[in-house]
């Protein structure tokens, strides 16, 4: 890789040794985060209580953040999730003698298995439906709080426990809550920050922006939204066990109205931010105390400023912040009306080495697919498909002929009503999308399903989900890991090569929601081969091309074809998918009319009649 290149590679790599400071500035931080909890710690009781409040809520705000920024699901349950923190703190501690330090670890397991019960239940939703399901769960855990009077306290609530104090060598420290309060913060604020720097935070975006895209990539996600809920559910619990140490625990502290005040928290600080929902909580808590007037005007004035700062301020607080700083640290330049696509290598393409073609092995074989969408008509009948290894095979077809349901059925989107689908032999019709790419299998998407916000270089990232081992796993200590710097750095250039290799090299720093229609479908393509696929499967991939990019596509496509790589391409352009196909197969109102070579076809006065218009 070329010096520039690697320079772009660095500059695009988070927590990346691009300067001195990045590494002193962390140490930095934390130190003068520890300086200011011990001026707190030794503070009045006044001030202990504001801060340990809004450090109690940052921590709520960060595990709303976790799931609603970066997933997209706006949970309002994260208040139930609080209240079983705190009561299961406050009643085993006093009424049965429990050791709080085993209880906070008895809180984070508890709430973390509800809130994966709750998140595999409330999942098969989204959206409005997602934030009802999670609210009524609030809802409900309030109202048990309330009527259990003989266990809860009822509405009075119950007296929490009192916090151990240091050891007598240690009480110079000050109090010993205002400590273990604020590493909880820290801790938090650590983890969210590993996973934004590390290569799992690409997927949880392409999760929450473009899910098949993630599928495609291998990514389970279903089984990630549950996880990740789980998380989350488990950090609103911790926050409970340290809000039970802070006064009384009763049912309104819990409510639905607070997770609402916690949702406005995350956007007043600024959403999918590090730093934002501890800010957000900060306003939101002090700001009672802080503006000490008639409670009835202090709550006009609260919920004014509220809606100021959501409806002005969309991005947040931390948002203006990088907008105001953007200038000072520079940014890209603005894109101009001349879109620069560099010649594709003739190569190399695909950077994992291909299995050459046998000329007669069968790839992938649909035999007798039949698919159609609720009680209307079939969209298949009976199709049959067979691509062999290394060929090229066009799909082509009028509007409506089927031609995307059958792609959707071979990558996994969709499952045959009757039928199989086979990959190398494997049967697959029965796997999801995430199983048929540890085959090889890969594919692209009609309209580029990518994460706008991330650069080219982080999208193309997200094909190597599945060649890069315990990208979860790892991704709470990705920074800190010797072996995750090593993983990031290689992915990030394995990304940024391949994005050179298609022609899209100087695009590899820019948001991709700031990059021309033609870089997007390249930066798409990229995704795919960084991964060394051994079949792709292309949704009219010159869709919105100009003249001089398809013949580019072509070039790619051609090389692909060199190194083995097997292809099935949806078009309706034949003038640029006939010459790159080996066979084509043409779809008519879900069924297969003719499979033959492109000489073939285009001679077929069936096929000139129903899709060539002749």
């Amino acid at each position: 890789m070329n010096s520039t290149t690697d320079r772009q590679a660095a500059a695009a790599i988070p927590g990346s040794q691009a300067g001195g400071w990045r590494a002193v500035a962390p140490l930095a931080v934390i130190l003068a985060y520890l300086a200011a909890t011990a001026y707190v710690a030794q503070s009045d009781l006044g001030l202990q209580n504001l801060v340990l409040v809004a450090a109690v809520f940052g921590i709520l705000a960060i595990s709303l953040d976790l799931v609603a920024g970066m997933l997209g699901l706006y949970s309002l349950g994260q208040g139930g999730f609080f209240g079983i923190g705190a009561y299961a703190t406050t009643i085993l501690a006093n009424d049965y003698g429990w050791n709080v330090y085993g209880l906070l670890v008895l809180v984070l397991v508890a709430a973390g298995l509800v809130g994966v019960a709750v998140g595999a239940m409330s999942l098969r939703v989204s959206g409005l439906y997602f934030a009802i399901t999670t609210f009524i769960f609030t809802l409900v855990l309030t109202v048990l709080a309330t009527d259990m009077v003989n266990v809860t306290g009822g509405l009075q609530g119950l007296l929490g426990p009192a916090f151990p104090d240091f050891p007598s060598g240690l009480r110079w420290l000050g109090s010993p809550l205002v400590w273990c309060t604020m590493a909880g913060l820290l801790l938090c604020l650590v983890l969210v920050w590993n996973i934004r720097h590390s290569p799992f935070y690409p997927i949880l975006l392409s999760i929450r922006d473009a899910e098949p895209f993630a599928e495609a990539a291998g990514a389970r996600t279903a089984a990630i939204k549950v996880g990740v809920f789980g998380v989350s559910a488990a950090m609103a619990g911790g926050a409970g066990w340290l809000f039970s140490f802070l006064g009384v625990v009763s049912p309104s502290q819990f409510d639905w109205s607070v997770s609402l005040n916690v949702l406005v928290m995350v956007l007043i600080g600024g959403i999918n931010t590090t730093i934002g929902p501890v800010i957000g909580a900060m306003f939101v808590s002090m700001f009672p105390n802080v503006v000490n007037i008639n409670p009835w005007l202090q709550e006009i004035v609260y919920g004014a400023l509220s809606i100021l700062a959501i409806t002005l301020l969309p991005d947040g607080v931390v948002g203006v912040v990088k907008r105001l700083l953007a200038p000072l640290i520079g940014g890209a330049a603005p894109v101009t009306g001349i879109v620069t696509i560099e010649e594709p290598s003739a190569t190399a393409i695909v950077p994992a080495p291909a299995i050459p073609s046998t000329g007669s092995e069968i790839v992938v074989e649909c035999r007798g697919i039949e698919f159609g969408y609720g009680l209307g008509p079939k969209v298949l009948r009976n199709v049959d498909l067979a691509v062999q290894r290394g060929h090229i095979h066009g799909l082509i077809g009028p509007n409506g002929s089927g031609k995307s349901t059958l792609a959707n059925v071979i990558s996994g989107r969709l499952t045959p009503h009757a039928g199989q689908v086979l990959v190398k032999g494997t049967r697959v019709d029965g796997m999801p999308a995430s199983s048929r790419s540890k085959l090889g299998l890969r594919r692209t998407f009609q309209a580029a399903q990518l994460v706008k916000e991330l650069t080219p270089t982080q999208n193309v990232m997200v094909g190597l989900f599945d060649r890069v081992p315990r990208i979860v796993g790892r991704a709470a200590f990705w920074p800190m890991l010797a072996s995750g710097r090593r993983d990031m750095a290689a992915m990030h250039r394995r990304s940024a090569e391949t994005l050179a290799l298609v022609g899209a090299g100087e695009w590899t720093s820019r948001q991709v929601g700031d990059v021309p229609h033609g870089i997007e479908q390249l930066t798409q393509l990229a995704s795919v081969c960084v991964a060394g696929p051994d079949v792709i499967v292309l949704d009219e991939p010159a869709t919105g091309l100009s003249a001089k990019e398809v013949r580019h596509l072509a070039t790619i496509l051609a090389n692909l074809k060199s190194q083995g790589v097997t292809m099935i391409i949806i078009e309706h352009q034949t003038r640029f998918l006939f010459p790159l196909c080996d066979r084509v197969t043409v779809l008519n109102a879900g069924e297969v009319i003719l499979t033959g070579s492109a000489d073939e076809v285009r001679a077929d006065p069936v096929v000139r009649q129903v899709y060539l218009g002749e």
